[in-house]
């Protein structure tokens, strides 16, 4: 049996990992788009596979972010024709991030082709440039089977998987998968993309059973999360410290599923408390719109801090001081309105979206503040917004960076090292013969393969690297 890392290989993008059986079943572990901006042919990479989708058995998606399931619609129209396997919410989730997709694509491909003359021609550049459209979202939807957290699904003749809640996102999964070879059983965990301890939100991702091998993601592999403060105090002093006493506005770029629903509870629960001071805060994300409502509909599966305020309160999000803009006139008007606010909008690494016009509005206003709630990866907007430049350039126009900008990790989604190692060590036992470590850049990698026991046999993942699972 081997292992592949085609995807979130190095990177922190593109996850997408082959497992090959002796008896030459073909599972594919996600199928996410990569964009990594050191790459200036990203369009490309994620067209062409290493491999023909056609020879692919079967599908395991982890959870819906688009790192992880944004290249399944292109898989499928090029031949893949088994099954999806997933979460009832990862599946949900899905549609509305894939469409999204599609929509951010065509803004791109529209401003490619912005000179042609004909209406005609450049609507046909503009279907050819796409990866995949809404038709083929909707077919690969039609080939996705849910599974509950917890309960195991023959897949294969020799192949059984089991989800268990990775506290991620909503849906969110690490995998076991059974592989049955002759009389022998091997085990491999997958983590996906774990969440953090103490979430606001979601459940403390869920050990795995000791499997004989695991692939782990190490996102933040050697750093810890810095605040020392919780994020609900941390939150109430960046809205005090901008909006009341500076009079100006607080931009937070923030991850439209995930992020988003965890720092709107966050300011209904100071709200309640009687803490909030009395400013208006926007949410501008259509995407993030939709996926707030299946927080309500799925609340069994988030936390009991959670379930608790929705059985006081009734709503987990929805309060006097909280407002949606709808229309992007409506999310214009306020960007340029000079009364202090707070703005939470996607997308969370400054990479498309409505931010950027809130970043663009703002940058140069010494009473804003910028507040970047999560992990940024090299190369985009976001991460060079926390290098500390004094000018930076938007729509090709150099502009002076004249507000504050920090980061803060009170709403990661995911572990920090110590996080990581707590899982890996409640999830390998004795008999775990190596780990994998994917989803992070080399240096995190490095660190997390640093701090793992050499008798598990610890290795970095490197894009088309076989690990031979004997």
């Amino acid at each position: 049996m081997k292992l592949t890392c085609w995807g979130a290989a190095g990177t922190v993008t593109g996850s997408m990992h082959l497992l090959e059986t002796d008896s030459g079943r073909r599972i594919l572990v996600d199928c996410g788009l990569y964009y990594e901006k050191k790459n200036k042919d990203i369009t490309e990479h994620n067209r062409r596979f290493p491999f023909s989708p056609k020879s692919i058995d079967a599908v395991i998606l982890t959870h819906a972010h688009i790192d992880h399931s944004g290249n399944l619609p292109n898989l499928v129209n090029q031949g893949f024709e088994g099954n999806i396997y997933c979460t009832a919410p990862t599946k949900e989730l899905s549609l509305y991030l894939l469409e999204d997709s599609v929509n951010i694509q065509m803004a791109a491909l529209d401003k490619t082709f912005v000179k042609k003359k004909s209406k005609k021609h450049k609507k046909k550049n503009i279907e050819e440039g796409l990866l995949y459209n809404y038709k083929h979202i909707k077919q690969m939807l039609g080939q996705v089977v849910t599974i509950d957290y917890q309960v195991s699904k023959r897949v294969l003749d020799d192949i059984e998987i089991t989800f268990y809640n990775a506290g991620h996102i909503l849906g969110a999964a690490s995998v076991m998968v059974k592989v049955i070879e002759g009389n022998e059983e091997k085990t491999i965990g997958f983590t996906g993309d774990l969440g953090n301890y103490n979430s606001k939100l979601m459940i403390d991702p869920t050990p795995l059973p000791q499997p004989d091998f695991l692939v782990t993601e190490a996102t933040y592999g050697g750093r810890l999360h810095a605040d020392g403060k919780n994020a609900m105090d941390l939150l109430l002093d960046e809205v005090v410290e901008t909006c009341v006493n500076k009079r100006g506005k607080l931009i937070i770029p923030a991850f439209s599923v995930g992020r988003t629903q965890a720092i709107i509870f966050t300011l209904h629960q100071l709200y309640v408390a009687g803490r909030l001071p009395n400013i208006k805060i926007f949410t501008d994300s259509p995407l993030a719109i939709k996926t707030t409502r299946m927080y309500e509909t799925y609340i069994d599966l988030l936390n009991n801090e959670a379930k608790d305020f929705h059985k006081n309160y009734g709503d987990i999000f929805a309060f006097d001081l909280l407002y949606t803009l709808l229309s992007p006139e409506h999310s214009e008007s306020i960007s340029l309105d000079p009364e202090p606010c707070v703005i939470i909008s996607a997308a969370g690494m400054v990479e498309g979206g409505r931010i950027q016009q809130h970043v663009r509005t703002n940058i140069s206003n010494p009473h804003s503040s910028i507040l970047i709630a999560g992990y940024c990866a090299e190369g985009t907007f976001g991460h060079l917004l926390l290098q500390g430049l004094s000018h930076v350039v938007i729509n090709q126009k150099e502009r002076p960076v004249l507000a504050t900008i920090k980061q803060t990790d009170g709403f990661s989604a995911h572990p920090d090292h110590k996080g990581l190692l707590d899982f890996i060590h409640k999830t390998q036992g004795s008999n775990t013969r190596k780990v994998v470590i994917v989803h992070s850049d080399p240096a995190s990698a490095k660190a997390l393969k640093e701090a793992i026991s050499p008798s598990h046999h610890p290795e970095m993942a490197e894009r088309g690297k076989v690990f031979e699972l004997n």
